[in-house]
């Protein structure tokens, strides 16, 4: 009866091994930010500006102003760089199966290998599925484009399926709404980023490094507190922000006023300059 008991149990433990490795999830984070970087929470709590190390959950979207950047970091291993004027969602973060959506700007991303497990970034007009790669992905109005950098394959496909476009190492494709991807081609649109991509390599050692793993309860602990800080800083933003308006405002006010006033100096010299011509061409007639 031991030996039965003792066999079932193995067997058991083997049988739950793969459905607790579908059930993992990636430990994303903000590992950086700079500029001005908000991130909207999915439970519809109050927009808060980007801080690093904070714990990010399905459903946050990390918006990033212009001139500003952020780094979500994934297990401390894999880094994408959401660029400036980008609206970039994190949807699922099961490890087994992830995806990510970028409505508006730019990312770059170097993302370890990863075996079966799939990672896709969904735009308006396409989905990449990566493997373990260097890429690039715009948004630019109805067109999407996807380049890969020195190594790794994605898989391009229209938003509402069809035949895939593969992608190799120096290439590129262009996926129109409603339409497929374009024919892979040599990389030209992204080439401008391959240093910024080089640097992920270096810039993903610097996290690695101080990388620490976050038990369930101390994450979400770490998420409110940095919610919290991220709000009061938001509101000292939007606060600073509406004193500078208001102080914008007053200066043009002024200005228009000041413009009025020359222009009615400028009328009543005018106006003046007429009556003395009319004087004297009446003294002339006597």
């Amino acid at each position: 009866m031991n030996l039965i008991f003792s066999i079932g149990f193995v067997l058991l433990c083997l049988g739950s091994a793969p459905a607790r490795a579908q059930e993992e999830s990636w430990d994303a984070r903000l590992a950086g930010v700079s500029g001005d970087v908000t991130v909207v929470s999915a439970d519809g709590s109050p927009e808060a500006s980007g801080e690093a190390d904070m714990p990010l959950e399905e459903g946050d979207r990390v918006v990033v102003a212009e001139g500003g950047s952020a780094e979500v970091s994934l297990d401390g291993s894999s880094l994408i760089t959401v660029r400036e004027r980008s609206d970039f969602k994190i949807e699922k973060t099961a490890a087994g199966d992830s995806s990510f959506f970028l409505s508006a700007g730019s990312i770059l991303a170097k993302i370890q290998k990863l075996g079966a497990r799939r990672l896709r970034v969904r735009t308006p007009s396409a989905v990449a599925a990566v493997r373990g790669t260097e890429f690039g992905v715009e948004v630019d109005g109805e067109e999407s484009h996807v380049g890969v950098f020195d190594e790794g394959k994605v898989e391009v496909t229209g938003e509402s399926g069809g035949e895939p476009e593969l992608l190799i190492s120096n290439q590129e494709t262009s996926v129109r709404r409603g339409g497929p991807p374009a024919h892979a081609a040599q990389l030209r649109r992204f080439m401008a980023r391959r240093a910024q991509m080089r640097a992920h390599g270096r810039r993903i050692a610097v996290i690695k490094a101080k990388w620490r793993a976050l038990p369930p309860a101390l994450r979400r602990e770490t998420r409110v507190r940095a919610m919290e800080r991220m709000r009061e800083n938001r509101k000292g933003l939007m606060e600073k922000r509406g004193a500078m308006r208001q102080r914008v405002d007053e200066r043009r006010r002024q200005a228009v006023e000041q413009n009025q006033r020359r222009r009615m100096e400028n009328l009543r010299k005018m106006d003046e300059r007429r009556k003395n011509i009319n004087r004297g061409g009446r003294r002339e007639r006597r």
